[in-house]
């Protein structure tokens, strides 16, 4: 419809330009006979362009009204399901995996060494003497409850130093050589417990490998026990004078966690609820605080059919004062 606007809408355009153009320079041989088919065009297409404009902002405003329903409808039937998943969690029993299990699998998880200039195999052998581990290998070498489909293979995508930020994603390359951010198609993961936590850790490695500028407003780090607090260094927030604050006045020196926050429990849990798995671990953000993650995860058939994010409860509410 846009198409067939805009079509009729030049050519009216053109056809009154020339008339326009004639008027002004030949007035005597604007009303001749020979220039009849150009009044017709004028006239004939008034009206169509007319009824093109009344017709296109009609199905416009339509189709804007069904999108907003839409939305409005997905966006009610994904907060149902958010609420639906937080009350199954309050009915799990305890965690299916042990949290020293859990803290192990992440601890070697996040201290992978990622190389974000990888040499070709070739120059590897001739420069080190041996192949590098890809960082397919070094992931799932962790996580062994996942694996791709045969021909798939893990890549990340590193940021580069352009523009105002960015965060490393990770892809899987298919065959033909296309690549796709939506990984979680193409793992098989064991039905169990810890296939489930697996999942979640991968579905949020990112938030630890290297990000830049404004990416870093999305960094996490996570915490599975008061030691993990322990090390958390934060700055206490200066009084509020009448004048206006800098950036730099905002906090004093890093102090550690309060007693508010160091008494708040973190411990991780893997539970399973019907035909469901449900992973609640804390990360701490410079820009959030101190928060506890729920994530609900459906396996059927070694495949990831259903992976929400239900909730994120603020356990400790923090901002490092640093806006980018």
């Amino acid at each position: 419809m846009e198409l067939v606007v805009i079509i009729y809408g030049i050519a009216w355009l053109l056809s009154l330009l020339f008339l326009v153009y004639v008027f002004f320079t030949e007035k005597e041989k604007i009303f001749r006979r020979d220039n009849w088919h150009v009044w017709l065009l004028v006239i004939a297409f008034t009206p169509i362009i007319l009824l093109g404009i009344i017709l296109y902002i009609s199905i416009s405003c339509i189709r804007d009204k069904k999108k907003d329903r839409d939305l409005k409808k997905a966006k009610e039937i994904e907060e149902t399901k958010k609420k639906q998943a937080v009350e199954n969690y309050k009915k799990c029993s305890d965690s299916l995996v042990e949290t020293s299990v859990i803290e192990q699998i992440s601890r070697k998880l996040l201290n992978i060494n990622f190389d974000t200039f990888r040499m070709p195999e070739e120059l590897q052998m001739m420069v080190i003497g041996k192949r590098i581990p890809t960082d397919e290998e070094k992931i799932l070498g962790v996580l062994d409850k996942i694996k791709l489909l045969v021909g798939y293979s893990l890549e990340l995508e590193f940021p580069d130093d352009s523009g105002c930020g960015g965060r490393t994603y990770i892809n899987i390359k298919k065959p033909n050589g296309n690549l796709s951010k939506k990984f979680l198609d193409f793992v098989i993961v064991d039905d169990s417990p810890l296939g489930a936590l697996q999942i979640y850790f991968l579905s949020k490695l990112w938030h630890h490998l290297p990000m830049f500028w404004h990416g870093y407003y999305d960094r996490r780090f996570s915490v599975f026990s008061k030691d993990d607090l322990l090390k958390i260094k934060v700055r206490s927030r200066k009084t509020r004078g009448e004048r206006s604050l800098k950036p730099s006045d905002i906090y004093e020196e890093e102090n550690d966690l309060p007693e508010e926050a160091l008494a708040c429990d973190v411990t991780p849990k893997v539970t399973r609820y019907e035909d469901k798995y449900y992973v609640s671990c804390c990360y701490w953000s410079e820009f959030g605080g101190l928060i506890r993650e729920l994530v609900e995860i459906k396996i059927e058939n070694n495949k990831v059919t259903e992976f929400l994010d239900a909730n994120r409860k603020v356990l400790y509410r923090y901002h490092c004062g640093i806006m980018y």
